[in-house]
Order: C-alpha cells, then structure tokens, then sequence
C-alpha cells in the first residue's frame, strides 16, 4: 500500500477504511497533518452521506479505481448563486468549486482543497469529518461496553470448560489403568486436600458453636423493627409477646457461661436499654385503642385486652375495670366533639355581595335574603346532621360496649374442652398452653413442613446451607386466626413464641439454633377469680346514661326547632328499639327531648312577642312623626297606580307570567282590603313567624300539642299585652305637640287585622287546641280603645260645623226659602257636620268586609248625634214655628241615622208640639221627610250609613218615569218625586260615573 506525505506540522484527523466490494482493488491511504491532538485515523475515500438514504457506488474523481460511496443525490444537488450557479462539480469563474460526493476530500492535499474550496466550505467539510469521526468512536464505545464483556465471560467458561475436560480425560484415563493393572493405586484430585478439609470442619465447629449465641443477639437486634411494625398494624397482642420472648432471651444470655456471652455483654446491655421502653409503649398504646370509636371487633378486643394482661399481669375483674373506664373516656370524647358550622356569615355576604353586584338595589335586596335564607337552611340542615352524628355515634358506643364485654367476659361452654369459662380465660388458658406439641418430635415438624429443631452438631458447609433455605409454611397454616376451627380440631392459642419469631427476618436461622426453651416459650398468667360482670355492667350503664343525659343540654341547645329535635330522636329509636339497656336510654332521653321542645317554643314565642312589639313600635313612630302619608289615608292607597302584567312574550316562560299574575292578584286583594304597606310588612312579619311555628309542629304527638296549647295561650297574652303598651306609648302624654291619633289607629288596626283579615291565630295554634274566641275578642277591644280618642276628635271637628243653625239671623223667611216647595229638608250645616264624619271614617281603615261587623261608626254617629242633641243652640230655635219645624227635621234625620225611633225623642216630639198650631199635620210627613232625605243622600253619607238595615220599597217600573236598571246599588230605595211636581227626576249617579273595564277585578280581589 503506498502512502502519501503531506506537510504540515501536524497530522489531519481521518476516518478508518471500509473495504469496498471489488477486492482486487486497494484503497490509497493519504495522512493529513492538522492537529497535534487529535489522533490519526485512515482516510475515508468520501465525505459520508447522514441522512440513512440507500447509497449508490461511484468511481472516486481522484483518478484512483476505487468506487466510492455515494449519497442521496437530493441533498448533493446544489448550486452556488454567488460562483454563477455552478452546477455539481463544475468550476467557477474564480477557481473555486462546491464540494460534492464526488469529491475525495479527505485523500486530497490541504493545499489542494484550499485551493479548490473557499474557507467556509473548508470549514463545513471538517465539521463534517469531525462529526463522522465521532459518531464512530461513540459505536466502538459502545460496542466494547457491551459485547467485550461477554466475550470475556464467554472465554472464561470455555476456558473453564477446558481445564475440566482435561481433569476428566486425566480421571479417565487413570480409571482405565487401574482397570488393567488393580495394584496401582488410584489418586483422585480432591485426596490431596485433606488436610485442607479437616481445618475447614473446625472452624465449621467454631461456627456452629457460636451459631446458638449468635441467634440470641440476631433476635434482640431485630425486635425492635418488628416491634415498631406491630404497633403500627395495632397488633397488640404479637408486640407484647414478641417483648416477653425478648425479655426471655435476654435471661437466658445471661444465664450462659461468662467466657461464652462475655463478648456480648456490653450490646446486650445497650440493646434491653432500647427494648425495655417498648413495654410501657405497648400498654399505653394498647390501653388508648380501647377508645376506639369504630366497631368493636371481639378478637381483636379479646386479644388487645390480653395483650395487657400479658404485660401488666393485671387481675379479670382489673381487666374489666379498664376497658369500661376506657370507655366511659370514649363516650366523653364523643359527647364533647365540638359542633362546626360549615357556613359563616361572612362568606355568605361575600358571595350574596359578589353575586348581586350588578343588580339594582331593591332585586339585590331581595335576592340577598332569599341566599342568606337559604344558606341558613343549609347551615341548620349541617348542624342538625352534626348533632344527629355525635349522638349515634355516643349511643352506640354504649351499646357496642355492652355488647362486647358480655362476649369477652361472660361464661360460655366450651364445645371441645367442656369447660365453663369466657372468651378472655379461654385465650389465657390456650396461650399458656402453648404449642408443645407441634416441636416435640421430627416427625411432626416434617408432617408440617418445618424443619427439625437440632442441638448444636456437626454439620457440612453445604447441607447446612440448604437446610437454611428450606421453604416454611406461611404464616395462616401455622397460626390459628380462630380459637376454634371445627368442632373435632383441637383449639389453637392466638399466639405462640414459634408464630412471633418466623416473622422474623432471619426465622430460619432462630428456629434452629435457639433452644425450646425460647422457641416453644409460654408466658404465666397469675390466676384471678371471675368479675362479677352484671355488678360491673349496672354501674356502667347507670353512669353512662347519667353523662349521656347530663350532655343533652348542651348538644340540643343549638337546635332552634322542633322538627330537628324530632328528626334526631326518631334516628335514635332506630337504634333504641329492643333490650333493656336500649329501654333505659329511651326513658332517660325522653324527658330531655320534652324538656328541649319547651324551651324552644318559649323561645319562638317570646321572640315572635319581642319581635312584633318592635315592629308594631317602630311602624307607629312612622305614622306619628308623618313619614308615612298612605298609611294615615287608607282610602287613598286603593286607588293608587299599579302596574298590570303583561302577556308572556318570548323571552318569558308561562311559569314567571303565571308568579307575575299572582303577584298583581295578591297586591289587588291587599289594596281592596285597605292593607297598607306599613301595615303589610308588620303583618308579614307575625304571619311568617306563625308559620314557621305551625309547620315546626307537624308531625308531633298530642301530648306535645297539649304542652304547647297552654305556652300559645300565655304568648297570646303577652301580645296583647304589647298592643295595649304601644297603644298607651302613642298618645299625646309625651308632650312633643302631636296628637298620635293616626298611630293609635294603626295600632288598632294591628290588632283588627290580627283578629280578622290575616292567618295568624289559625297558623299559631296549629291543630285547633286553643280557643281562639278570647283572643279575639281581647284584639277587638284593642282595635275599640285605639278610636276612642278619634272618635272624640271627629265628633268635635262635626260639631264645629253645626254652629250656623244657631246664629240669630236665621229668620222664618230664611229658614222657608231653603225648603222645596212646602216640604223642608236637613239643613245644610247638618249635612255638613256628616260629611265630616264621612270624611273621618276613611282614615279608620276598616276592612270593607268588617266593616257591617264592626260598631265603630254606629258607635260614632250615635256619639254624634247624642252629643248635638245636648247642645244649647237648639233653644233658639223656639223662636218662631219654621225654625221649630227646621229644628225638628234636623233633629229627626240625626235619629233616624243614629237608628232610633223619632216617634220616642223628646227633643223632636218638643218641637212639634211648639209648631202644631201653625202645621197641624206635619207630624204625620215627618217620618217621610227623613226617609226621602236618606235616600237622596245614601251615596254621599253611604260610610256612615251601614249599621242601618235597607228600607223595602215596590220596584218602580218605567211608566213612573225613573231609572230602575241600577236600583239594586241603593240600599235604601231611589228617591221619589217631589209632591208638588217641581222637583226634578232622580236619576242614578252611576251611569255618569260609569266604571271603566278594569274596575271588575275588584270582584277578583273581593
């Protein structure tokens, strides 16, 4: 192979050789000089192609044969825009060309390629053989880390292989010849090595004999992991025995002969310094998981219980003792959890603030209280849950504890041994007892796959190793989960010394070199008399009930209503509902469930009373100081302005146009009523406390009706009480200049309402248990003193207006010209005065329907007209016989609306006598006057006018002339004509006052 030199200081790193397919043919090597510290490879003929493309073979262009291997033609393609745009290989303008497959670079001189190549080009093309020469490197790397290493492991074994197929030729060979020749002596390759063996057995001996104390150390240094994993898995009983074996093994180390546990005396020291806390670790943990809260499981109660016993070589009855004083500490924990509530007033607001922030005020103020209703909902709904909880979980406790103490404790006959004993002394007696027989002989341990339990002995390397790891049966073959596991199977102890040390880490180990007395050991439970268990569980009952009734209080306390105090006991009787501890908690909580309904009714109730008194106060202030104008004139509040609902359009559903519509009804029946807005939001307020009341008590027995019959009775009293005090409150004693007779009046109509136009007696006293005859009556005298001093004002103010008929200018010829013809009527300031009245009346308020039922405005005009009856003024009126005959039609039209009898005054009867000489037959007309004068006046005096019963009059028919078709509306019959035919025709005032269409669905309201 020939070679090139090439100058330059250094050599240029180059790539290896790869063979190509003609073989006749050589590959010349170039060695290229450019840097001291990279090695020199041989060269490649090409620049290699990356991109993974099936390659083509071409002659090299250096002139040599060699093909050379050609990349994808698709990223050789390229042109150079600078240079002309030289195709591939072709030469530029300069001299320069690109560089292609074509091209062998790394064959070429240094100086040929600069020349050739612009430095850029140069550049990339060094790259790229960099590049090249290590990704190779990276493939040889990893070639020698993973096959070298096999070559190696293979050459080994044949090499192993080989030395022994020598061995074995040489053995067969030797074998051979003594076959022909029996006096040679045949010498195999191991006898050389006795003496080797023979050292090799005493330190085997040495082994083994330390093996036994070895095992003792294993185990005290592995207990405590194993300790640590038993508390962990609240395995008790395992803990307590695995200690015992400790402290057992610690004895007998100590026991050994000093020259043999000498060395080991020191860690053992230091070892039992870290067992022995674990004892008082276990007990303490042990005596906690007896205030479990979860079920009680008997075996694992019973071996807890033992577990204990074991340790603190406590008594049965001491036993006993401890788990119910453990658990009386259980049912306090439970009774005293603290009760959370989930949703506090803050958050509610943050969210009702947040949700509502682009509303308008009054739908913000709306919504805000339906969510805050709704999150109180929720909140009692929590707190009902969580009060529900703790004492289920309490009553359980009890009865769960009952239950497995009977089940631990109580003697029961045992089916195999026929001994009278409980559970807990069947455990202790087993445990004793131990599993001797399963480690007796070897027989039985191979039967039951465990190995023989050997004495120190001599014991090849290799057996000894292969009795080491023989399989041993899994732990729920060799320990018993059930005392019991048939009827003819012998009961096994829950736990043995052979169970606890073969879960171990090194349980082979220890089963073989441990003595019995550690592998079979059984722990000595001093012996106690039985407990004298019904004693024990009467106390018990008896001082938990007391504690579980001693914390009802404070757990029903939050409750504010009945239902959930209801919904909470009906949970518990669930559980209540045979035995006779079950009876005894039943009793005990019955009374407190009563005693809790009372005192929540009294709370209800005095709030309802509280909370109406400052209502009802707080409303009459308004009224007094005037800021509520349409409280004060009821009449006007029904004709005021209201909106109609308007059909569903698109955008609306049926639903929201059916509330809108029953919205616009109830606020008709509310208007058509007189039921102002001040006076409906203090009623609003009573009625929904009502309510709620009427719908906490459904579902209740009648004796709780009967308990709250008599608490309604004295509540009732008690607002009456308030109505009366608020009353009293807004007269004009306080001397602030004003009257208060507006806000008397608004508290009377509290109290009418109350009594007539609103559900609340009926909600209040739920099923009919109260009578409701009292209360109302006491409401109605309330309404009756709130227009005394009202009806003294009116009556007053119409007084005023009568001073006219006594001026003394009112002459015969004044008093005749006002008649109609020869026919006198009411004088004008008589009419007057009782349109006063009727003026006065309409700030009363009186529910149309109640007012026939009322006597308030009987009441006031037969005030009125008793009071004008003793005026002085009618004495002037003796003065000629047309102011006597004036005088007695006044008088007389005042009595006839009073609703007495004319024929009986004597004020009229005085003055008819004195005009009888001059009108000798006007007594007789009298009585037609005064009708003739109501009826042309009913409409205008109509409010006043409802205590008097209809006059009966023939219908008129229309040959009379008179309007007939709306007779029906006047209660006292269409006026008649004017005797002395100058009178005009009566004609309804309706027809020109003809209602317009809505006007109907007043009747709706009505």
């Amino acid at each position: 192979m020939s070679t090139r030199n090439t100058p330059g200081p250094a050599p240029y790193p180059t790539l290896p050789t790869y063979s190509t397919p003609d073989a006749s043919t050589s590959t010349s090597i170039s060695i290229s000089r450019r840097s001291t510290r990279t090695p020199s490879y041989v060269s490649r003929p090409s620049i290699p192609n990356f991109n993974h493309r099936q390659q083509s073979i071409a002659p090299s262009i250096t002139g040599t044969s060699t093909p050379t291997v050609l990349g994808g033609g698709s990223r050789r393609r390229t042109f150079n825009s600078r240079d002309g745009g030289v195709g591939i290989g072709a030469g530029t303008g300069t001299g320069t060309s690109t560089p292609t497959s074509k091209d062998d670079w790394a064959n070429m001189e240094p100086d040929e390629v600069f020349r050739r190549l612009p430095v850029n080009e140069v550049k990339r093309v060094e790259n790229k053989m960099r590049n090249e020469a290590l990704n190779k490197q990276s493939e040889l790397r990893s070639m020698v880390g993973t096959r070298y290493r096999d070559l190696l492991t293979s050459a080994t074994q044949i090499q192993a292989l080989h030395s022994s197929s020598l061995r074995l030729s040489d053995s067969l060979r030797e074998i051979a010849k003594s076959c022909f020749n029996p006096d040679i002596t045949i010498t195999l390759d191991g006898d050389d090595k006795e003496e080797d063996e023979d050292e090799e057995e005493e330190q085997e001996q040495d082994v083994v004999d330390l093996l036994p104390i070895a095992s003792h150390m294993k185990l005290l240094l592995d207990a405590p992991e194993a300790l640590y994993s038993y508390l962990a898995n609240q395995s008790y009983l395992n803990a307590a025995f695995l200690w015992l074996i400790t402290r057992v093994v610690k004895e007998s180390l100590n026991s050994l002969p000093e020259d043999q546990n000498a060395p080991y005396i020191s860690l053992l020291l230091k070892q039992w310094e870290t067992l022995l806390p674990f004892r008082s670790q276990i007990v303490q943990r042990a005596t906690n998981s007896l205030r479990t809260k979860d079920k009680l499981d008997t075996k694992s109660l019973s071996e807890t219980l033992l577990a204990i016993i074991l340790l603190d070589n406590l008594p049965i009855p001491d036993a006993l003792d401890l788990l119910l004083s453990q658990r009386t500490k259980a049912l306090k924990d439970s009774l005293q959890h603290p009760i959370e509530n989930s949703i506090p007033n803050s958050n509610v607001n943050a969210t009702t603030d947040s949700y509502f922030s682009v509303s308008p005020e009054k739908n913000r103020k709306r919504s805000n209280s339906r969510i805050k209703a709704a999150a109180i909902n929720r909140s009692i709904a929590q707190e009902r849950s969580s009060i529900s909880t703790i004492l289920v979980d309490s009553v359980t406790c009890m009865l769960e504890t009952i239950s497995s103490v009977k089940q631990v404790f109580e003697k029961r006959q045992s089916n195999i041994e026929k001994l009278d004993e409980s559970l807990i002394e069947e455990m202790m007696r087993l445990i004793q007892k131990g599993e001797h027989s399963i480690f007796n002989n070897n027989s039985s341990n191979h039967s039951n796959g465990l190995p023989p339990i050997r004495k120190n002995s001599h014991q090849r390397r290799a057996s000894r190793l292969a009795s080491i790891s023989l399989p041993f049966p899994s732990k729920s073959s060799t320990s018993s989960s059930n005392l019991t596991s048939g009827p003819q199977s012998r009961p096994q102890p829950p736990t043995s010394s052979s169970q606890i040390i073969q879960d171990l880490p090194s349980s082979q180990i220890l089963l073989r070199h441990l003595p019995n007395s550690i592998i079979g050991f059984t722990p000595f439970i001093t012996p106690s008399p039985p407990p004298s268990l019904n004693d024990k569980l009467n106390t018990w009952q008896e001082s938990s009930i007391a504690l579980l009734k001693d914390s009802m209080p404070r757990l029903l306390a939050d409750l504010k209503n009945v239902k959930d105090i209801w919904a909470i006991r009906s949970s518990l009787s669930e559980l209540l509902e045979k035995g006779a501890f079950e009876n005894a908690i039943k009793e005990a909580l019955e009374d407190q469930w009563g005693k809790r309904i009372k005192e929540v009714w009294i709370e209800k109730l005095d709030q309802l009373v509280n909370s109406a008194e400052k209502e009802i106060r707080e409303a009459g202030e308004k009224v007094r100081n005037g800021t509520e104008k349409t409280d004060v004139n009821p009449d006007s509040f029904l004709f005021t302005d209201i909106a109609f609902p308007s059909g569903p359009a698109s955008t609306f559903s049926a639903s929201s146009h059916n509330t809108a519509f029953n919205t616009f009804k109830t606020t008709l029946g509310k208007r058509s009523s007189y039921r102002t807005p001040l006076l409906d939001s203090v009623l609003i307020t009573l009625e929904q406390a009502a309510k709620a009341i009427k719908d906490d008590l459904t579902g209740l027995p009648e004796s709780l009706h009967q308990e709250y019959a008599s608490q309604v009775q004295s509540a009732l009293v008690s607002l009456i009480k308030v109505l009366s005090s608020v009353l009293d409150s807004m007269g004009p004693s306080r001397g602030d200049g004003k009257s208060g007779v507006e806000a008397e009046i608004f508290v009377g109509r509290v109290a009418l309402y109350l009594s007539k136009e609103s559900g609340f007696l009926n909600d209040i006293v739920v099923e009919g248990g109260i009578r409701q005859d009292g209360i109302a009556e006491s409401l109605i005298e309330v309404h009756a003193k709130s227009v005394m001093r009202w009806r003294e004002r009116a009556i007053q103010e119409a007084l005023v207006l009568l001073a006219p008929l006594f001026e003394p200018y009112r002459g015969s010829q004044e008093i005749k010209a006002s008649w109609q013809g020869e026919t006198p009527s009411p004088s004008h300031p008589i009419m007057l005065s009782l349109q006063s009245l009727v003026v006065s009346t309409k700030s009363l308020g009186i529910p149309p329907l109640q007012n026939t039922k009322l006597p308030v405005v009987e009441e006031l005009v037969k005030a009125f007209v008793r009071t004008a009856k003793e005026l002085e003024g009618w004495r002037s009126q003796e003065r000629s016989a047309e102011s006597a005959i004036q005088a007695a039609v006044d008088i007389g039209f005042l009595v006839h609306l009073s609703g007495s009898k004319m024929e009986q005054d004597d004020l009229v009867g005085k003055f008819l006598n004195q005009a009888s000489t001059s009108y000798p037959n006007f007594q007789e007309s009298l009585k037609g006057i005064t009708e003739q004068s109501l009826r042309k006046s009913q409409l205008l005096l109509y409010p006043i006018l409802s205590h008097l019963s209809p006059i009966s009059t023939p219908t008129l028919g229309r040959s009379q002339g008179l309007d007939s078709r709306n007779a029906a509306l006047l209660r006292f019959g269409p006026p008649q004509h004017s005797r002395s035919g100058t009178g005009t025709e009566f004609r309804s005032p309706v027809v020109a006052a003809r209602p317009g269409k809505r006007m109907g669905l007043l009747s709706i309201a009505a």
